[in-house]
């Protein structure tokens, strides 16, 4: 039996959630989303465009924010649980050694584990397609940067599309240290964009083991997209206040979890 397609008001409701969330939407995604026909996509844009909350542009929309806004938006989030973030960093910093390459996903608490990486490794080679990692990691004396080419989202500042998805193909990593804005059991490891939730799954194809920074608040969230299920990670570094009975159901898949 096929699902009734959302009302205008419910796919215009969800177009803004992800603009108030990223700043940016696309009609690609938007279509794969709501499982409706572009000239209906166009439509709902149009209309939120007279209402003056978006601007439509090629491809999509976007926030009527400033670049500002913008960068003040990242910086809030970098600021969120910052303490936390700091020992989950420090902790996943503990698995780096010399002469490995790993691979660094985007996002906040990764960014932190690049910060803490050890200034005494003689080599490590880290690939990104995040820009804020990519700056923390050239700080590094001791680190070999790799990054793709690609088109920048301009709310998360990653580098995202088909160059990126072809770069990673040829990079064979020790660890992949993942982000994730929700995980659960049910949904697994979870986006909101489909172009990142595709550069996402393709990082953890390219490593022996994946790593996933995520602190407690993340657990239960379920963003739009699945990325993979949950039995495709092989350790989670989190925080202490991290439920009990999740880590005894995670444990049952295999993944280690760290609670610091």
């Amino acid at each position: 039996m096929m699902q009734p397609l959302p009302l205008p008001s419910e796919r215009q409701k969800l177009i803004l959630e992800i603009l108030e969330r990223e700043g940016v939407v696309r009609n690609v995604e938007l279509r794969e989303l709501l499982k409706v026909s572009p000239g209906t996509i166009r439509a709902d844009l149009r209309e939120l465009e007279n209402q003056g909350v978006l601007e439509i542009v090629h491809g999509g929309a976007v926030a009527r924010r400033s670049v500002n806004d913008r960068k003040l938006l990242i910086d809030e989030r970098m600021t969120q649980n910052a303490d936390i973030k700091k020992r989950i960093g420090a902790r996943a910093a503990q698995f780096v050694e010399s002469g490995q390459t790993i691979i660094v996903d985007s996002g906040t608490t990764t960014l932190e584990f690049v910060n803490q990486l050890s200034i005494d490794l003689d080599y490590l080679q880290i690939v990104t397609h995040g820009l804020y990692i990519a700056v923390a990691a050239a700080r590094h004396s001791n680190v070999e940067l790799l990054m793709p080419g690609g088109v920048v989202r301009n709310s998360t500042l990653t580098l995202v599309g088909p160059q990126v998805l072809h770069f990673f193909e040829v990079i064979n990593a020790h660890y992949t240290f993942l982000a994730t804005t929700g995980f659960s059991l049910e949904s697994g490891i979870t986006a909101a964009n489909l172009l990142e939730a595709e550069v996402k799954r393709k990082i953890i194809q390219r490593s022996r083991k994946v790593v996933l920074l995520a602190d407690s608040s993340k657990y239960g969230k379920h963003q739009a997209l699945t990325v993979v299920p949950m039995d495709s990670i092989d350790i989670l570094i989190t925080d202490k206040n991290f439920d009990d009975a999740a880590v005894e159901k995670l444990q049952s898949l295999d993944i280690e979890v760290l609670r610091v």
